[in-house]
């Protein structure tokens, strides 16, 4: 008996603050609706719940994290006491670049949420960007730093707390309040008639587990494994619901894709209400082997671009990279997809699409905005009209308005068999290299671990049979899609 428990002793001893109970890490309350409410002397709150949900998983690992002070504190004191080792651990945290160094995060997040904006309800449902010239922000926090550069820094108030900015918002003393949107839709969700928000899609991010820097590689991995089975058995789904947060939250393990009507790679089934194709399939896949649900969101194509310059969403696909994308997406090593573009053009069109230099250049050639086509597209010397779609594309084309368009070789047949008119075009020969199509993820914390953890994911299931009959299922054999 004295043998295990001096085992014991030094194993506490090794893996952080020890007890007659186990490893013990402590933390403190955010001064943060609904994340953290005083209750008289007691606690309550979504991160609270959390905290009592890692208590009740960790306890088999001996684990417990208790509260050093129920005192709530602000998010730049508690991130100094991580700092110090003055407390262990913090629920509830954003990522930010200045603090990764100080800190660890633990990589499966808690849930998702966006920046957003309120004010006061106004009479009119008209609201002017213009009018909005007094901004108030909590201090010190990863939101009042992403601030869109449209307000000027002189015209920004910082609060202390939530409290002291809602105060000065019903005293007209700022136009509107820019937090995240589990402080504002909690607010909004309690005072429907008061406030009212701004409906912009603002950038998507996350908040986690923090630990200081003491904390070893084996509590950091228990805590990450009971974040993993709380989003398979629903439980932060739940906690999200009975604080009414389900309009302004999302599970960490959501991921939002965006993408557009492109089949048979992807597109919507509005008879069945589900996205299908066989991109999305794999897609799907490969998330639900890691974890994760796929939701998939559309616009058009220019600003699904702008949605992800602005991290609005997690991902997009199915797109090739280029420079400029760089600059904003993270593409995972392992390419989803391939595919050729080539021209089509209405049969009844007297022009010799054999080859590029036969084509005179007063033909016009019409081509979707914000895709990455080939060198061989844009040097070519016929003239090019943008158009919004590739839909849109062959309507014109069915129409006479355009001369040819530029597609992908699947998509184009697909788009004129469902317009009934696949026996009236004919498309030209490969004139590119093959296209490589990647689902790209936002170049931020989170979007980098999704494409890290995403490629040998994808890697591993391309060599399965449940690759082959998604393939199969669409008409495909991997020779289609040949890497």
């Amino acid at each position: 008996m004295k043998v295990k428990m001096s085992i014991l002793f030094l194993f506490l001893l090794i893996f952080g603050t020890y007890s007659i109970f186990g490893i013990v890490l402590y933390t403190y309350p955010q001064d943060a609706i609904p994340k953290y409410f005083k209750l008289g002397d007691d606690l309550s709150g979504l991160c609270n719940d959390i905290i009592k949900a890692l208590n009740s998983e960790l306890s088999k690992e001996n684990i417990k994290i208790e509260y050093k002070s129920k005192n709530p504190l602000t998010i730049s004191e508690i991130f100094n006491a991580l700092e110090k080792n003055e407390i262990d651990i913090f629920i509830g945290a954003a990522y930010s670049e200045d603090r990764k160094d100080k800190v660890q995060y633990v990589k499966t997040p808690l849930y998702g949420l966006r920046e957003m904006f309120i004010l006061k309800k106004r009479s009119s449902n008209v609201i002017h960007f213009s009018s909005l010239t007094r901004i108030g922000v909590i201090g010190d926090t990863v939101t009042s730093k992403s601030l869109p550069n449209i307000f000027n820094k002189s015209q920004i108030t910082a609060f202390k707390n939530i409290n002291e900015a809602l105060k000065a918002l019903d005293e007209n003393k700022i136009d509107a309040l820019f937090y995240s949107s589990i402080v504002l839709g909690y607010i909004l969700s309690q005072n429907p008639n008061k406030y009212e928000k701004l409906n912009l899609v603002d950038e998507k991010y996350y908040h986690y587990v923090v630990l200081s820097k003491k904390v070893n590689n084996y509590v950091s991995q228990k805590i990450e494994e009971a974040i993993k089975s709380f989003h398979k058995k629903g439980t932060i789904a739940s906690l999200i619901n009975k604080y009414k947060l389900q309009d302004y939250v999302l599970p960490g393990n959501v991921v939002e894709i965006l993408t557009v009507d492109w089949k048979p790679y992807e597109w919507y089934d509005e008879k069945e209400k589900i996205w299908k194709g066989f991109d999305v399939d794999t897609v799907t896949k490969v998330f639900e082997k890691l974890g994760y649900k796929v939701v998939f969101r559309t616009l058009p194509w220019e600003r699904c671009l702008d949605a992800m310059k602005n991290s609005a969403y997690d991902g997009i696909m199915s797109l090739r990279i280029n420079d400029e994308r760089k600059t904003y997406l993270v593409f995972p090593d392992e390419p989803l997809s391939t595919g050729y573009d080539v021209l089509f053009k209405m049969k009844n069109k007297n022009i010799d699409i054999s080859s590029l230099e036969n084509i005179p250049s007063n033909i016009i050639c019409g081509y979707s905005i914000g895709y990455a086509y080939g060198d061989w597209f844009w040097n070519a010397k016929f003239k090019k009209e943008p158009v919004i779609d590739d839909v849109t594309g062959f309507e014109l084309l069915k129409n006479g308005r355009i001369d040819l368009f530029v597609c992908n070789l699947l998509v184009g047949k697909s788009i004129a068999k469902d317009l009934g008119i696949e026996n009236d075009v004919e498309y030209s020969k490969i004139f590119s290299e093959k296209m490589i199509y990647y689902v790209a993820f936002s170049k931020n914390f989170h979007g980098t671990y999704l494409s890290e953890i995403f490629t040998p994911e994808l890697q591993k299931f391309k060599k399965s049979s449940d690759y082959e009959n998604i393939l199969k299922k669409y008409g495909l054999t991997l020779k289609d899609l040949q890497f």
